[in-house]
């Protein structure tokens, strides 16, 4: 039930806002695929979408949306470990299996209770989104430029050695894990490996 709820969300943002707001002005145009398709790649992969760019390449893209009570945080999150759930093999979550392409990550300007009840006020945008590069950040992060810390509570660069101490937190209710990656820290340190492709109210 979860699931088919956050899908909801999901796919009502990318119909009514990340096609007109980020992806027609990147020239990238939604591939229609199964449902079923949509569902497997999801769950296994992380690829909640596929796209074409201007020169028919396939993109893939996990797309994560946030409600306005987010607003005022500068990171965009991938799950990480689900250690308490009954199946084992979802522990890891999907920071370990994603193979999108692209993480596209935003926050809206309405709250996800009206979204998912067709009670939108006014006009459905984002606050903030961006696009990151996920070959580039798993790069940074085999090579050690991109350092997962459980310890912390917010990322920070570490300016000595130019790396980046990403914060690994729990959810409150600790059902799983999340690592937070600061966008302003991304762009500091990655900006010219591309990691950030496009972004509005972050940086």
């Amino acid at each position: 039930m979860k699931y088919t709820s956050d899908r909801n969300f999901t796919d009502i943002i990318h119909n009514q806002v990340a096609i007109p707001e980020i992806y027609h002005p990147l020239n990238w145009r939604v591939k229609t695929v199964d449902k079923d398709e949509l569902e497997y790649v999801d769950l296994n992969e992380g690829i909640d979408y596929f796209l074409e760019d201007f020169n028919g390449h396939l993109i893939t893209v996990q797309e994560r949306f946030r409600e306005k009570r987010y607003q005022n945080f500068n990171d965009c999150t991938l799950r990480f470990r689900r250690d308490h759930h009954v199946d084992a093999s979802r522990h890891e979550s999907e920071f370990y299996k994603i193979k999108a392409d692209y993480l596209v990550y935003g926050i809206i300007n309405q709250n996800k209770y009206d979204v998912t009840s067709g009670r939108i006020k006014g006009s459905l945008s984002f606050i903030k989104y961006v696009v990151v590069d996920l070959k580039v950040l798993q790069h940074k992060i085999e090579e050690g430029k991109i350092k997962l810390n459980t310890q912390i509570k917010r990322s920070f660069i570490n300016y000595r050695d130019r790396t980046m101490e990403a914060a690994v937190l729990r959810n409150h209710d600790y059902s799983s894990s999340f690592v937070a990656f600061d966008i302003k820290q991304l762009y500091e340190l990655f900006n010219k490996d591309g990691i950030i492709l496009r972004q509005s109210g972050f940086i």
